[in-house]
């Protein structure tokens, strides 16, 4: 470990390169002591660092749920970040550093299906093999521009909500035939019961979530509103004896920015002023949807998981030069402008009907586990097919 103490004094990248090649070979037989990896399983491939496990967690209990029909395993190539996996989920885990690893793994265990929850470079190890059908399904349904990636043209299919994400991805990209490449499969987190609610008493008070978006690492994606309403916001709700506010700041905040982390720190310190009024949020995702009577948020996915719940939703406005697609949600909003990130009427506004009637343009019918019927039929219809072309070439 000696290794390990001496790379402290360069850059975090490089620390964390150091820590988990020292790592590798007792992560490996971590990951061997928990079973054997399945064949002909559904993988998702994670290649990412431990800052974004949680987009793994946006659909653990989904694939957890599938896991209980057919062989479901998650591939890492970081052993921080599959502990964080292996410390929530019972989910096979196997680990593949290099590409001749990834290649003997895909071979010997006949990956059927590869699932990615996000667009990063490192997905091209994975797609580079034929013979699994590789599956886009993203980490949640928002306007971003990361939604509408020119990359979706690398998978053989992207999952999407509803009738607007496709129309998202058929307006904004050219020569994709988003009819023939897409499926649209709901929200399966949506059905799924998720443990974390505080126990605070239902005395009559506002439960307020706010829940900001990062603040992007270019241009285009500066959605975050930590430093432009973030601080306001909560002296105003602060000031209101009615709220109590579920801070859950999103957990890439102040890393490309070092005015956003210090904003989130501000945030965190006054809220913790107020004794045990208000939580810092730092658990499990979803049962905000039923325990929170408001959401503020930004231009991310949880706007559109809390417009599946029918209360009342404020999104605050971007900086000028972030990407802004057409969206139905953005435009049936008045979003908060800084200027006003104080008015608490803006920010408590009331019900709108209009909002729960977009639910279904966004996840079409969500009733009675529908979503994770339609998940699983989906994956199933492209399974097959594909086992039916490996057929047809091969005569196998």
């Amino acid at each position: 470990m000696a290794a390990l103490r001496g790379a402290r004094r360069y850059p975090r990248a490089v620390r964390e390169r150091v820590s988990n090649l020292l790592r590798a070979r007792r992560f490996s037989a971590e990951t061997a002591r928990r079973g054997p990896v399945p064949d002909d399983a559904v993988a998702l491939f994670l290649a990412v660092g431990p800052e974004n496990a949680y987009q793994f967690e946006q659909w653990r209990r989904p694939l957890e749920a599938l896991a209980t029909r057919r062989a479901v395993l998650v591939i890492v190539d970081r052993p921080d970040t599959g502990r964080l996996v292996a410390a929530s989920s019972t989910l096979p885990i196997a680990f593949a550093r290099s590409s001749g690893e990834l290649e003997r793994l895909v071979q010997r265990h006949r990956i059927r299906a590869v699932l990615y929850a996000n667009q990063v470079e490192q997905n091209f190890r994975m797609l580079r093999f034929a013979a699994p059908v590789h599956i886009q399904i993203g980490h949640g349904e928002s306007d971003k521009g990361g939604s509408v990636s020119n990359q979706h043209k690398a998978y053989d299919c992207t999952f999407i909500g509803g009738e607007a994400g496709r129309q998202r991805l058929a307006e904004a990209l050219f020569d994709f035939d988003a009819d023939q490449r897409t499926r649209l499969v709901g929200r399966p987190q949506l059905d799924h019961d998720y443990p974390g609610a505080p126990e605070w008493s239902d005395d009559g008070r506002l439960r307020v979530l706010y829940a900001p978006t990062w603040e992007g690492d270019r241009p285009s994606i500066r959605y975050g509103s930590v430093v432009s309403h973030g601080t306001a916001m909560i002296a105003a709700l602060r000031a209101d004896e009615r709220v109590r506010i579920i801070y859950r700041p999103h957990p890439r905040i102040g890393q490309a920015s070092a005015a956003h982390a210090a904003a989130d720190r501000t945030i965190r310190a006054a809220l913790a002023g107020d004794g045990d009024r208000h939580l810092l949020d730092r658990g499990t995702y979803g049962w905000q949807w039923e325990f929170a009577d408001y959401c503020l948020t930004d231009v991310s996915a949880v706007a559109y998981d809390w417009l599946a719940t029918g209360k009342p939703l404020a999104v605050t406005e971007p900086a000028p030069e972030a990407y802004r697609p057409p969206s139905p949600l953005l435009d049936a909003l008045d979003l908060v402008p800084a200027s006003r990130a104080g008015d608490i009427r803006v920010l408590l506004p009331a019900r709108s009907s209009a909002l729960a009637a977009l639910t279904r343009r966004y996840f079409g019918e969500t009733a009675d586990r529908s979503s994770t019927r339609r998940f699983e039929a989906a994956l199933t219809e492209l399974i097959d097919r594909r086992e039916r072309d490996i057929t047809g070439r091969t005569g196998a």
